[in-house]
């Protein structure tokens, strides 16, 4: 594994948005599928998900989340010198989305801004990214971006109630102060076709892309396996146990996945966060989404030391801790608002 350790990087603050629609699983039920819909939220603990329109982009929840973040720190933007937006669901094929948010953003053309292409494990690596770029620069805030739009993705009907879309913000400050943050990174690139979109990008150019990968077993397996020795190894090299954490934060797979992991990594199942009752599977936003739910309406200044672990398509996963204000977790925003570029037909 890669681990990095940070000693002076901050969470100023998270804020998270989803679209104005949610569906229900209540609500599909006909009569006829009631018995298959019941035995999905038993399986799943999906209750219901965020879905988009045909014009919203997981840049417009970021967009609308890293405005308000921003607004209520009162953060200076020509303070902001990194933007990275962790999507699947970029707006364009090029350029970056972050070069657009950039500007929609007003942050000063004296920063950096790209895109990363990961999904579930996406949020502790941008985590990962936004740091080492403070840490290196002459930057004091960093927006780490993270968004999905899988409602956008090639679904059946019965993988579609799984996922969500929703986007996140998260604000990242160089501070003087010492705050631990260490993170603990891995890639098993073997596994690529377990999770995987292959038609409509440049390796098979004359196929539509209208067909997914999604070889279910192999990735429950991956990650019942690998998320908790991941988990379980980082904590041995950083002399970390269970209990030194207020909470665990996953990435919000499904509910089996995410117990097996509590079990195998030996921690008090009711510290573990759940998001994905209300939101569904949102990739890369889950974890954030985490913290939203749970801390979201709360202005309290108490001090949250969070385990998290992201795996997924890659295949690719991260672990570890980070420190934030429970006041610092802004409560959910509900947009319908999406981005008019002059280019709608």
């Amino acid at each position: 594994m890669v681990l990095n350790d940070y000693s002076n990087i901050a969470i100023e603050g998270i804020q998270c948005a989803v679209p104005g629609k949610w569906i229900s699983i209540e609500s599909l039920k006909d009569g006829a599928n009631d018995e298959t819909l019941d035995k999905f939220v038993k399986t799943t603990n999906v209750k219901g998900r965020y879905e988009c329109s045909k014009r919203q982009t997981a840049s417009d929840l970021v967009c609308i989340a890293a405005e308000t973040l921003l607004a209520k720190k009162g953060v200076n933007k020509d303070e902001i010198g990194a933007v990275v937006f962790v999507t699947q669901y970029p707006d364009y094929k090029m350029p970056s989305t972050a070069c657009v948010l950039q500007s929609r953003l007003g942050l000063p053309e004296n920063s950096i801004a790209f895109d990363v292409n990961l999904g579930c494990s996406g949020y502790v690596y941008g985590l990962n990214i936004v740091s080492s770029l403070l840490v290196s620069s002459n930057c004091k805030y960093g927006l780490l971006l993270a968004g999905d739009t899988s409602s956008k993705g090639v679904r059946t009907d019965n993988s579609k109630n799984l996922f969500g879309d929703a986007g996140s913000a998260t604000l990242l400050v160089k501070t003087e102060q010492e705050v631990k943050m260490t993170i603990a990174s891995k890639t098993m690139g073997s596994g690529f076709k377990a999770l995987l979109r292959p038609y409509g990008a440049a390796r098979h150019l004359d196929k539509p892309d209208t067909k997914a990968i999604d070889d279910g077993i192999a990735v429950f397996n991956f990650a019942i396996d690998e998320a908790p020795k991941l988990i379980n190894e980082y904590l041995e090299m950083t002399n970390l146990t269970p209990d030194d954490f207020d909470c665990l934060a996953l990435h919000q797979a499904n509910m089996l996945i995410m117990k097996q992991i509590v079990k195998r990594i030996k921690m008090d199942k009711s510290k573990m966060l759940v998001s994905l009752d209300q939101f569904a599977n949102t990739s890369c936003t889950s974890i954030p989404l985490c913290f939203t739910k749970e801390y979201g309406e709360d202005e309290s200044d108490k001090k949250i030391h969070a385990l998290i672990c992201g795996f997924g398509v890659g295949l690719s996963l991260a672990a570890g801790n980070i420190m934030f204000t429970v006041k610092d977790v802004l409560p959910l925003i509900e947009t319908d608002e999406y981005y008019d570029d002059g280019l709608f037909e």
